[in-house]
């Protein structure tokens, strides 16, 4: 709550000045008076004016996006064949964008999975969004994101996930599937069903979804009406979470 009150303390203060021009019944002594209080304020409370411009980002981002989220929401949060992490029936769901060769994925990961297991009321989908394939290099992140789904036929999807997103190693395509070897899967019908066009397909879909809503790296993620772009860590999650709650409760 305090939080929520610099916020608005500091949008206040940021704007009093224009707010007392249009008020005839403040006196120019008494502007000034304000003014001067105004400016104390904001010199010993300079991160109330960053968290400010954070929300003010926050909100222009989300006017951009929200139409297109909303658009394909029922779709991203309710694909009965889509992988599933955390609680199968969560009150709030996070959809995750994110390429198994994104550094800043890799490294989000433990935060991601940290909230999911204290929390204990969140589903995770996790989406493919393989965007860091070059024009001459080998597609080992679609190659990567076909393995993931392939994983999902066979019911490993969670453990090659999880061993993807925490191998110290680059992706390779010998390391794809000495991963899915190590987790327990049959190698030979992994890469079978990687060429199953449906796979491919599905991929795609979700690729062309989220450069529709405006994702153009990874990883992005979507919890409730909130979007939060990039690896901003635990705290920023969670506060998309209780925002989620708050609008669903409200």
């Amino acid at each position: 709550m305090f939080k929520n009150f610099l916020l608005a303390a500091g949008m206040a203060a940021a704007f009093a000045p224009a707010l007392m021009a249009a008020d005839d019944s403040v006196t120019a002594t008494e502007r000034a008076k304000i003014e001067g209080v105004v400016k104390e304020y904001l010199i010993e409370n300079p991160e109330v004016i960053m968290e400010a411009i954070r929300e003010l980002q926050r909100r222009q981002t989300l006017a951009q996006m929200l139409p297109s989220i909303e658009l394909y929401r029922d779709y991203l949060e309710t694909d009965s064949e889509a992988p599933v992490l955390g609680n199968p029936n969560g009150d709030v769901t996070i959809v995750e964008f994110f390429d198994y060769r994104c550094g800043f994925c890799r490294r989000h990961f433990p935060a991601v999975m940290k909230l999911v297991k204290e929390d204990g009321n969140i589903r995770l989908m996790p989406k493919q969004f393989p965007i860091l394939d070059g024009n001459d290099a080998k597609p080992l992140s679609m190659l990567s994101a076909k393995a993931a789904l392939a994983a999902h036929k066979q019911g490993r999807f969670a453990e090659f996930h999880t061993a993807m997103m925490t191998s110290g190693s680059q992706v390779t395509e010998d390391s794809i599937y000495q991963i899915a070897g190590k987790v327990g899967l049959d190698v030979a019908q992994l890469k079978a069903d990687m060429g199953d066009k449906l796979i491919e397909k599905r991929i795609t879909n979700t690729l062309a979804i989220g450069q529709d809503i405006g994702f153009s790296g990874t990883p992005g993620y979507i919890i409730g009406k909130d979007v939060v772009l990039g690896a901003e860590g635990y705290d920023r999650l969670r506060e998309a979470i209780e925002r989620a709650r708050a609008e669903k409760n409200s």
